[in-house]
């Protein structure tokens, strides 16, 4: 997907897009749930992985 159109899955402009990838956003839990929604993921599998990840790592 572009950032264009996750832009518009979330109903946000493309430049909230642009910062999240960009790293100068960082996303509360609900914008989480959003992006993850909006790109076709599930948010509490992608979390619980994310999870594994960081511990994995540590």
């Amino acid at each position: 997907m572009t950032q264009q159109q996750v832009a518009d899955a979330l109903d946000r402009e493309q430049s909230f897009v642009w910062r999240i990838e960009k790293g100068e956003r960082r996303l509360d839990v609900v914008e989480f749930f959003w992006v993850c929604n909006a790109l076709g993921y599930d948010a509490a599998k992608v979390y619980s992985e994310l999870c594994v990840a960081f511990l994995r790592a540590n």
